[in-house]
């Protein structure tokens, strides 16, 4: 929330997670005068090491004009005093967390006044920063305010530093206290003093270039607290605190039933895109809906309220002083419970990184679901001590208690796991860490006061209901099996993180996880609503009967055949869809087909670093006097070589991730933003110049590590930041064509033989030409009927839409066709869809070993025209036998074409590679799928499971069924992906 300067009543719902305030104020406009203070030495006391106590007095002009103390009435020698002004009261302040004092208000005294408790004492705190510029109103910082709005029982003779479930019962008010006569017993708090005591230690460190502090840094032993003063007579004088009051969540007649959310969520490779969807008291509307923004917790004063990086950071959530926080009485103040940051943020930390702090975070987790293997080198948290030098620890925490060492959540294994002692997590179940953190910001920002005050019953709390996530159509459902199981255990982390897993009056029920929808038939969904209920007012039998046609095989009624290519930075997925109506109003789809190649747009931009950065970077480096910079290019990124060091793998990743990947993607935005037939050049600029212009600025010591090495290569007087790049349409759509083009014409040409009438091109790559023109050379439907949902005119139901009411940015369309499918049974006006009908489905019809080249050739065909949907009878067996010398992996492809591109699905490899030079090669192993019973729950991902039944050497000798390993494997790279490893291949 950003507000203006008017400070009113705010509601507060108890155990709603740490809640955030942001207000914004122009500093120009605060009061310009200084507060005068006055350290009284009382000299007639003194304690053991011979010290006079100090007490400090906040002077006040008296009827002579005189800077006296208004308790005491003395007037001290001017020597004596100083003060604080205006800036060096904020300056203590800035970027930094400090408690704030909000107290109950008790009742009002004779005098009319307020009189307040004692307490809460640490539940409130306030971070102020410099926004980057003035906004439209002017005003130039922002005050955050956070507060945990966690209840505790109020226990006899203990400080009262929390609210209390009495306080809710009662709806009870608080207020800032800003007066130093009603807070002075808040600042008597020795860890009060001592986090304030720190805070201006480290200013003075600062002030100080780092160089050892001196005695006469400190002239004043309470400056400290004269400048907390000082800062919060300023809050008070601007008026920009309000007041809280809690919502009754306790009481067993509480005269409300909480409002349900629907969190919908497009988790891709690259990016994410997150939906809060609440469930309307009255009339459905998509107006209830708001996109999932994320709260920066290392920069609280940004919120990200778009699609975001799917990039994971293990980073610890700090809200101040921890440790000198707990000597307040509360233990668990401000505990922000899950380890990873997720986005921006954790793009942020990942380019500050070292490269000696060990493993800290990934790229993306869901190209990692298969991976369950735990991390032998374990996790470490991203950063840096206070000192500067010290690493962080390795990841440890609370939230340990409720997971395995390999990152399983201890709740989904029904007692059959131990809690974590090291953090040994498997990439898969970064998954898991990722969906727990959107869980943390998603329950924060559902009850955020800013977000009830849009909506109607602005006092009544919300919790999340459901938890929709999309798929691409053709994840294998081995790895839907896992998605599926990550996010249910996210969902109980996530409860046990926050301590809602006991039941009580405060805790709300765990939501459930809907997984029945994919990402491209979610874009049909889309278009479909934008078409009738914006163009023909809800007309659905009219638009089939404009748009599409009578197909015989689905009865006499005109039908709509539609196919969307969804192309994503990890994958390229078709879905063709024949959509009918029934008794003119309900629409009702039948998925006729689906598949999907790990071909997409970050292979483009790998493509153009490939094939136009590092040619060029090669020139400047064969310029500057090296004789051969492909051998060099190829030994310093081309991957892992004996006797490298860890740091030295990082900073190779963090070279590609900070200097090339954004070189890459400025050539990419270029082409994007041409207009007609342009060939020429499009993009001429140092990479100096393109780094300048990034939000985070490259690590120093990532390119001092290239620049190093292409000295050593013979290289001389070079420099990174004077390379020069340029590129001209040409070449960038010479690389598009090369990577996206067999996959789009494979994709074509399946529309073209379903006949279908429209199709439908979304993600972000569809917004390049090159893209559209290979399509439309294809020719799969009529040019009219070919629909880019970049720019698509949606109208103003959109939540991502641009000023003129289109799409933005086409990676939206997904997750805004999940949520209007979790409406469209009955809940949106003019717009009723069987979405049941809807799911997930095997695309493997033809599994067999793959080439290196990632084909499945006639010959390696170990199923064919296999149907893993149909129900199985007693004693069916699904099996093959196969020879066995060497790990190879298994894929699967949908067609009987020998080019269609396969899916690596398992790693076939000797469980104990020692032992192959005693076995007598090459062994037949046969493999069945597992057994499974078509009428128990959680049966459908099982279909594509498969377990090792025999194996026999050559000589007929039957061995253990242990000795050969089938493991789930759909990356054919085990280290990694590029974006994660730092390796890129040479032109």
């Amino acid at each position: 929330m950003s507000s203006t300067t008017t400070a009113g009543l705010i509601s507060l719902v108890p155990s709603s997670g740490i809640q955030f305030l942001d207000i914004d104020f122009d500093v120009d406009r605060l009061p310009r005068g200084s507060r005068s203070f006055w350290e009284e030495t009382l000299r007639e006391q003194v304690d053991h090491e011979g010290k006079s106590p100090v007490i400090l007095r906040v002077l006040e002009q008296d009827a002579d004009g005189n800077l006296a103390d208004p308790v005491t009435r003395q007037v001290p020698a001017a020597e004596e005093t100083y003060a604080i002004s205006r800036a060096q009261a904020l300056e203590a302040f800035l970027n930094k967390w400090v408690p704030l004092p909000y107290f109950r208000v008790h009742a009002r005294g004779a005098d009319g006044k307020e009189v307040y408790d004692r307490g809460p004492s640490n539940w409130a705190r306030a971070y102020i920063a410099e926004l980057p510029q003035r906004d439209a109103e002017g005003r130039s910082h922002r005050l955050v305010l956070a507060f945990d709005t966690a209840l505790m029982p109020r226990a006899p003779e203990r400080p009262y530093v929390a609210p209390a479930p009495e306080d809710s019962a009662r709806q009870q008010e608080f207020a800032p206290v800003c007066g130093h006569a009603e807070n002075a017993w808040f600042l008597n708090e020795s860890w009060v003093g001592q986090w304030l005591e720190e805070g201006f230690r480290e200013l003075r460190q600062a002030q100080r270039g780092g160089r050892a502090l001196r005695p006469e840094d400190f002239p004043h032993a309470c400056e400290h607290w004269a400048r907390y003063l000082g800062f919060l007579g300023l809050l008070e004088g601007i008026g920009i605190l309000p007041r809280i009051r809690l919502v009754d969540v306790v009481s067993d007649n509480r005269g409300y039933a909480p409002i349900n959310v629907d969190l919908v969520l497009d988790v891709g490779n690259s990016r994410t895109c997150g939906l809060l969807v609440e469930e309307s008291q009255d009339a459905p509307s998509l107006n209830n809906s708001s996109v999932l923004a994320l709260r920066d917790l290392s920069r609280p004063e940004h919120v990200y309220a778009r699609p975001f990086e799917s990039r994971v950071e293990f980073a610890v959530g700090s809200f101040g002083r921890d440790a000198i926080s707990r000597r307040s009485g509360r233990a668990n103040a401000f505990r922000w419970p899950s380890p990873v940051r997720v986005g921006p943020e954790a793009m942020r930390l990942a380019a500050a990184t070292q490269g000696n702090e060990g493993a800290t975070g990934i790229s993306s987790p869901k190209r990692y679901l298969w991976d369950r293997r735990p991390n032998v080198q374990g996790w470490r948290f991203n950063g840096r001590a206070s000192d500067g030098v010290t690493t962080e620890p390795p990841v440890s925490g609370p939230f340990m208690a409720h997971v395995t060492e390999t990152g399983e959540a201890l709740r989904m294994l029904r007692g059959r796991g131990q809690p974590a002692v090291r953090a040994r997590f498997s990439r898969s179940a970064m998954f898991t860490f990722l969906l727990a953190e959107l869980l943390m910001q998603a329950v924060s920002q559902i009850n955020a006061p800013a977000t009830r005050a849009a909506r109607r019953f602005a006092d009544v709390p919300r919790r999340l209901r459901r938890v929709i996530l999309t798929l691409p159509p053709a994840m294998p459902l081995a790895e839907q099996k896992i998605l599926r199981e990550r996010a249910e255990g996210a969902i109980k982390l996530a409860w046990d993180m926050l301590g809602w897993t006991e039941a009580g009056p405060t805790a709300p029920p765990e939501p459930r996880v809907l997984l029945n929808l994919d990402e491209a038939t979610a874009t049909q969904v889309v278009w479909l609503y934008t078409e009738i209920t914006q163009r023909l007012q809800g007309d659905a039998a009219g638009f089939f009967e404009l748009a599409g046609r009578v197909r015989p095989e689905r009865g006499p009624n005109p039908c709509l055949r539609v196919a969307s290519i969804d192309i994503g930075g990890g994958t390229t997925d078709l879905m063709v869809v024949t959509w009918s109506v029934e008794n003119r109003d309900t629409i009702v789809p039948r998925q006729e087909f689906r598949e999907g190649f790990k071909i997409a747009g970050d292979e483009v931009l790998e493509g153009l670093i490939t094939h136009l950065v590092l040619p060029q970077l090669g020139d400047a480096l064969r310029a500057a006097g090296m004789s051969d910079p492909q051998a060099f290019l190829r030994q310093t990124l081309g991957g892992d070589r004996g006797g490298q060091s860890e740091v030295e793998r990082h900073l190779r990743r963090q070279f590609v991730a900070q200097v090339l990947e954004p070189v890459g993607l400025g050539v990419l935005h270029a082409y994007e933003r041409i207009e007609g037939r342009v060939m020429g050049e499009l993009f001429r600029a140092t990479i100096g110049a393109v780094l300048a212009g990034e939000a985070q600025p490259a690590n120093p010591r990532a390119i001092a590590f290239f620049e190093t090495a292409a000295r050593q290569g013979g290289a001389r007087g070079f420099a990174i930041a004077d390379v020069e790049v340029a590129a001209d349409a040409r070449r960038v759509e010479a690389v598009i064509q090369a990577t996206l083009g067999p996959v789009l014409a494979d994709l074509c040409e399946v529309v073209w033989h379903y006949d279908c009438d429209v199709l439908l091109l979304s993600g972000r790559p569809s917004r390049l030409r090159a893209v559209t023109d290979i399509v439309l050379a294809k020719s799969p439907v009529p040019p009219h009927r070919m629909i880019g949902m970049h720019r698509y005119a949606v109208g103003g139901w959109y939540p991502f839409r641009d000023a003129n009411a289109r799409i933005e940015d086409p990676k939206t369309s997904a997750a805004v066709g999940a949520m209007l499918c979790a409406l469209a049974e009955g809940r949106l006006e003019s717009f009723l869809m069987r979405t049941s009908q809807l799911g997930m489905k095997s695309t493997a019809r033809y599994i067999g070993r793959m080439e290196i080249s990632g084909q499945i050739r006639e010959q390696g065909v170990l199923l064919s025209e296999v149907d893993l949907e149909k129900r199985p009878n007693p004693g069916d067996e699904v099996t093959f036998t196969m020879t066995f010398a060497a790990p190879t992996f298994l894929g699967f492809r949908q067609l009987p074409i020998e080019r269609w591109p396969a899916t690596p699905l398992y790693a076939l490899e000797f469980a104990n590679p020692e032992s192959v030079p005693r076995m007598a090669l090459p062994l037949r192993v046969k493999i069945r799928r597992a057994d499974m019973d078509p009428d128990a729950p959680g049966q459908e991902e099982k279909r594509e499971d498969f377990r090792v039944e025999e194996i026999e050497d050559s000589e007929g000798t039957a061995l253990r069924r242990t000795d050969v390993e089938i493991r789930l494997q759909t990356m054919k790279s085990e280290a990694g992906y590029w974006r994660d490893t730092g390796v890129v291949g040479m032109a």
